[in-house]
C-alpha cells in the first residue's frame, strides 16, 4: 500500500475510496456519494443509514464515526458495488420506472421512424462524427451531406458488457456531452438509479433504452448508435440540415 493505492486481493494495487462497512457488506442499495469527476473518478461513499449520521452531525467527527466504520475499498471494487445498487427500486418507483420506460421507447421507435424517412438516412452510404464540434455527417448519397446536431448518451462495452453514462466518461469531448447531466438530474428527482449510477452491467437494449430516456429528456427528434473498438456509441439528434 502506498499514499494513493492499496492492494485488493482480487485487483491487487488499484486505486481506492472510503466506504462504509455497511455498503462493502451489500453493494445492493443505494450509495450517497458525490458523482464522479475528472480528479476524483471514485468519491466516498456510505449508505442510508450512516447519511442519517452524518447529516445529524453535520460533518464526520467523533461522535458519529463509529457508526459509519468506515473502509477502503479499491476502485475496481467499487465500481462493481455501486453498480448494484441500480436494483435498489422500492417497489412503487421500480413499477413507475417500467411503464415510464414502455412508453418512451415507443416514443423512441416513432420518432426514429420518422426521422429516417425525412432524412432519407438510409441513402448515405458513410457517416462520421466529429466530438469537436458534436456533430454526426452523413455522406455519400444523391443529396447534399447531412449535418446532425448529437449528444452523447453512453458508451455500450461488448467488453465487459457495461453501460456508461457520457457524464461520467471524461475520455469523451466536453461538447458532445455538456447537455447529458439534465438526465441524470432527472434520474435523481425521481430515484431512478439506472440515471445516476455511473456505470453498470448491460446489455444493447440497455443503451436503447437509456437512449429513449435521454430522447425524452433532451427533446431530441431521434437517435443513432455507431460502432467502436469493443462497442457502440449511443447519441441522440437534437438537429439536422443539410450542408449547403
Amino acid at each position: 500500500m502506498t499514499n494513493e493505492t492499496i492492494t485488493c486481493p482480487t485487483h491487487g494495487d488499484s486505486e481506492f475510496a472510503h466506504v462504509c462497512k455497511h455498503l462493502i457488506e451489500h453493494p445492493a442499495q443505494p450509495w450517497y456519494c458525490g458523482y464522479p469527476e475528472e480528479d476524483a473518478p471514485w468519491r466516498d461513499a456510505w449508505c442510508a443509514a450512516c447519511n442519517a449520521a452524518f447529516e445529524r452531525e453535520g460533518e464526520w467527527n467523533e461522535k458519529n464515526e463509529g457508526e459509519a466504520e468506515i473502509g477502503l475499498l479499491c476502485c475496481h471494487c467499487y465500481e462493481e458495488g455501486i453498480a448494484q445498487s441500480v436494483t435498489s427500486m422500492d417497489d412503487t418507483t421500480a413499477q413507475a420506472w417500467v411503464q415510464y420506460l414502455d412508453t418512451q421507447c415507443k416514443v423512441l421507435r416513432d420518432k426514429q421512424q420518422a426521422m429516417t424517412g425525412r432524412l432519407k438516412l438510409n441513402d448515405y452510404s458513410r457517416w462520421d462524427y466529429y466530438q469537436e464540434n458534436a456533430q454526426l455527417v452523413f455522406s455519400g448519397g444523391a443529396q447534399p451531406d447531412l449535418v446532425a446536431d448529437v449528444e452523447f448518451v453512453g458508451t455500450l462495452s461488448t467488453a465487459s458488457d457495461t453501460w456508461m453514462w457520457s457524464w461520467a466518461n471524461f475520455s469523451l469531448l466536453q461538447p458532445v456531452r455538456s447537455r447529458i447531466l439534465a438526465v441524470r438530474d432527472f434520474g435523481e428527482e425521481h430515484d431512478y438509479p439506472l440515471l445516476t449510477v455511473p456505470k453498470w452491467k448491460a446489455q444493447q437494449q440497455d443503451g436503447w433504452h437509456m437512449t429513449a430516456i435521454a430522447l425524452d429528456v433532451l427533446g431530441a427528434m431521434g437517435a443513432y448508435r455507431v460502432p467502436t473498438d469493443n462497442g457502440f456509441i449511443f447519441m441522440v439528434v437534437l438537429s439536422a440540415q443539410l450542408r449547403n
